[in-house]
């Protein structure tokens, strides 16, 4: 599974399901070491920028789900040695996240995420836990509403960053929130939430500081279909003091089309409001805001779609909007063998400014081929395509692939 733009969210999956008669707990470490070759990993402009590399690489993880909670911990960490140019380059990506149900009405989360990524390069990697049997319901069971905390309520998401794509970026960020049953058929979901970027690149004026929240109510109409609303808010502040603020509206639906597809969606509009910092008292604007999500869960077989499209701020203390979609799918063809794919596109519009009127765009495409050799042991192929398109000259899109050996320590798939 695939953690970039996604992380918390590939971590666990909530689905309907009858209650743990005990407490489950799986612990492991990937350790994974490859050779291979990328025409330009750092998406840096022009044309003699390929390498070959040694990769080297570790993914954690730690999980416990109880008939009444669910709790668990990712990190993944990887360094690159690149051997024309690039030196030594390291991405990471940690993660943590747990559910619990107080009492037959009320059930409580939060996550909690930090990343460093370089050129984009976490949304062409895989890694999270192992495709295996899914985790029951930890919601509570009473309730007719479960709350995906992989899809944020609100704004906050793990795209990368756009306007400082081509440098070193972390993130974190993090996020609380409570689902309550307020009859058998109606509930209402409160959350809050925060991320702070921090950017490797022109002092300090690419970081800035984001707030969401988010408070809605759903309505099940029958055991497939329910239907409600939600309000959020946002707000975003930059060291020279600008900022812009968000909100609006949304309606929501949620239907499970059969056993095996769910589907959650929500549209409405956002009013944003954008402050230089100044005398002046900014511009407000209106603009379309949704996402959605189409997933289906088997055993040895995952598919999920999201789209997505919002109101952005940028470093710049202006507004964009940013539009996103992504697939992202693993199978297990066999006891050996498994497949994962993944593909996403993150579009960035509408920035203007004394100095700056353009979009950017970012495309990714990935898979990767694992094959088991022992219970420990498994060898595999990964390929990726990275593409970066600015108004201006684009860099050279990045093709690159590589073979690899990784061992398991701790529990076996």
């Amino acid at each position: 599974m695939k953690a970039a733009g996604g992380f918390l969210a590939a971590t666990i999956a909530l689905v309907p399901g009858t209650v743990l008669a005990q407490a489950q707990t799986q612990t492991y470490v990937d350790v994974q070491a490859g050779l291979g070759y990328s025409t330009n990993p750092l998406l840096v402009p022009g044309e003699d920028t390929g390498s070959g590399f040694a990769r080297v690489s570790g993914s954690a993880f730690w999980g416990r789900t109880t008939e009444r909670s669910a709790t668990n911990v990712s990190a993944y960490v990887e360094n690159s040695s690149y051997f024309n140019r690039y030196s030594n380059k390291q991405i990471f990506s940690l993660g943590a996240y747990t559910s619990r149900t107080l009492n037959e009405r009320v059930r409580i989360y939060g996550d909690l995420g930090f990343s460093g990524d370089l050129g984009g390069m976490l949304s062409s990697r895989f890694y999270g836990p192992p495709l295996a049997p899914l985790a029951p319901n930890a919601a509570n069971p009473a309730s007719p509403v479960i709350v995906d905390p992989g899809v944020q309520p609100g704004f906050i998401d793990g795209d990368p960053d756009l306007y400082n794509l081509q440098g070193r970026q972390y993130q974190l960020s993090a996020q609380v929130g409570a689902a309550v049953s307020l009859s058998a058929r109606d509930s209402m979901t409160v959350s809050v939430g925060g991320r702070r970027l921090l950017s490797k690149a022109d002092g300090d004026s690419l970081n800035y500081n984001q707030f969401d929240g988010s408070i809605g109510y759903e309505r099940l109409l029958n055991e497939r279909l329910s239907l409600g609303g939600r309000m959020v808010v946002q707000y975003s502040d930059y060291p020279g003091g600008g900022s812009v603020s968000s909100i609006g509206p949304q309606a929501t639906l949620r239907a499970k089309v059969s056993e095996q597809w769910d589907i959650s969606t929500a549209i409405g509009f956002v009013r944003t409001r954008q402050d230089g910092g100044g005398s002046d008292e900014g511009d407000a604007s209106f603009d379309l805001a949704l996402n959605g999500s189409i997933c289906r869960n088997l055993e040895y077989e995952r598919f999920c779609g999201r789209i997505s499209r919002r109101s952005q701020a940028t470093y710049l203390g202006t507004s964009s909007t940013s539009t996103s979609a992504s697939l992202d799918y693993s199978r297990r063809l066999s006891q050996r063998d498994s497949i994962q794919l993944t593909a996403s596109v993150v579009r960035a519009a509408g920035i203007r400014s004394a100095i700056m009127d353009q979009s950017s765009i970012f495309y990714t495409l990935a898979g990767s081929y694992d094959r088991k050799i022992s219970d420990r042991l498994s060898a595999g192929v990964n390929v990726a395509a990275r593409r970066f398109g600015l108004s201006g000259p684009d860099p050279k899109s990045d093709l690159g692939g590589s073979i690899f050996l990784r061992y398991r320590l701790g529990e076996i798939r």
